[in-house]
């Protein structure tokens, strides 16, 4: 992939262009305790994915220039500059989408350049000076276990078999000024590696990111293989290595242009309460449960420092839009990889949550073409983790709308026929639906094409056609605005 300098791997710069397009809102006074948050999901609420990124000062409490971010990329707008796509491409979801599987197919890992100098050393807290509640770290949600200091972030750890880097989006609390503690779900790679640590007696070395700019933010939030570096990633994404330096005590790079850098390890027998935290799901699910502690040994970060949230809620909220565009992407590479053929476009949708709703259309070839690529779609990354409902449609369907959707399962589908629950599946205790310590759920792939045999003589679509919409546009201008 070419070197795209729009881009940014640095959190300031993506907010001067964020700006310069009229999605920037300054917030003075909010306080940490559950007020920010409150805010942005009222806006989000009202206006859903037209909201602005909010960039809360002021805070009660702190000083000035200690600010926190909500909705980084929670716009198509901001999603198109964080990606480097021209904005003017930002108004139509399947078109961003193609556009990015085009640049994406040249896409080819980078490794990081390692540097010993950047923003995030103008400041470094060690040992006895470290204290995370310097900054101000808030309650999301009115039900939250504690304040949460990693939600939009990156938590950083290496495989102590293969050596390979993880950067996944984990959440974090804060369990005092010292002291933090992580929830990561079962099967997840941060999980992995942290558990063969621990497994083992050890502790495990880790670092997190919660400051984090929008190519890291966005390479965290991919599903990779296990042979693929997040940083890699989103240096093949800029096209141009990623800046980063080495923690002091673990070795382990991190952005050189980070805002907020916690280091430390992970105890192998020691643990903190983490939870509950207001989900994906919409819940606040999974309830509170010990966690190993996290020993943070040293705090890095820049002068005037922004951290970055992502609290999530009911949808729509504001990091849901870049959820479901990244996981869609996702998901198109894991068919592309599966060799599944005529592929047309799929969409995880904002009211699924991101993850329980989603539509794959596709060009039908073959007797069973549609079960096949929902049955697959289903197990794959990002799906395979707490899936729920997969629809296949003809490519005639736009996945990402879902009246089209909804229309295609009530006139193409019978639900004796075309229904095929799976069960035993890959869930988590995220998941509201699963009780106890079986973290199994089931999924259901509905066949919403018309049926194969029938193609050539199933009922005619009642639309006016391309041509003769053009026509009347060209010809009736005053009406169509």
């Amino acid at each position: 992939m070419t070197r795209n300098d729009n881009i940014q791997t640095d959190l300031r710069e993506f907010l001067a262009q964020v700006e310069a397009g009229g999605e920037l809102q300054k917030v003075s006074g909010a306080h940490w305790d559950k007020e920010m948050g409150a805010v942005t999901e009222v806006l989000y609420r009202e206006k859903v994915d037209k909201s602005p990124l909010l960039l809360f000062d002021a805070v009660p409490g702190y000083a000035p220039g200690m600010r926190c971010l909500y909705g980084m990329l929670g716009s198509p707008l901001r999603l198109a500059l964080g990606l480097g796509m021209d904005p003017e491409k930002a108004g139509d979801r399947r078109a961003m989408l193609d556009l990015y599987r085009e640049r994406i197919k040249t896409h080819e890992p980078v490794p990081p350049r390692i540097v010993t100098t950047g923003p995030v050393l103008e400041n470094i807290d060690r040992d006895d000076d470290v204290d995370i509640l310097k900054f101000p770290v808030p309650v999301h949600h009115e039900l939250d276990g504690g304040r949460y200091i990693g939600t939009a972030c990156g938590v950083i750890t290496r495989d102590p078999d293969t050596g390979r880097v993880n950067v996944g989006t984990y959440r974090v609390q804060v369990a005092d000024g010292k002291t933090a503690v992580s929830y990561i779900s079962n099967g997840k790679q941060g999980r992995i590696q942290r558990d063969k640590y621990l497994s083992a007696g050890k502790p495990c070395p880790v670092v997190i990111v919660v400051g984090i700019d929008p190519a890291t933010y966005i390479a965290a939030r991919y599903t990779l293989s296990d042979n693929v570096c997040e940083f890699d990633w989103a240096g093949g994404l800029t096209g141009r290595p990623l800046e980063c330096i080495e923690g002091e005590l673990t070795g382990l790079p991190f952005p050189s242009h980070s805002e907020i850098v916690l280091e430390g390890e992970i105890s192998p027998t020691e643990t903190v309460p983490e939870g509950p935290f207001g989900e994906w799901t919409g819940y606040y699910a999974g309830g509170a449960r010990p966690e190993p502690k996290i020993d943070i040994k040293r705090v890095y970060y820049r002068d005037n420092p922004i951290l970055t949230c992502a609290a999530s809620q009911k949808p729509p909220h504001s990091h849901l839009f870049e959820r479901c565009f990244i996981r869609s992407a996702g998901l198109l590479d894991s068919l592309e990889g599966a060799g599944i053929p005529d592929v047309k476009g799929v969409w995880v949708h904002q009211a699924g949550s991101g993850r329980t709703f989603v539509a794959v259309s596709i060009k039908q070839r073959y007797y069973g073409h549609a079960n096949q690529v929902g049955i697959v779609a289903s197990q794959v990354n990002p799906i395979g983790y707490v899936g729920r409902y997969i629809v296949v449609v003809d490519d005639d369907i736009d996945p990402t709308d879902i009246n089209d959707v909804i229309w295609a399962m009530g006139t193409r589908s019978d639900p004796k026929t075309d229904f095929t629950i799976l069960d035993r599946n890959w869930s988590s205790r995220l998941d509201t639906m699963v009780t106890g310590d079986k973290l199994y759920n089931s999924r259901v792939v509905i066949d919403a094409c018309i049926p194969y045999e029938r193609i050539e003589t199933f009922p005619k679509v009642a639309q006016t056609s391309v041509e003769l919409a053009a026509e009347v546009r060209a010809k009736y201008p005053d009406v169509f605005g």
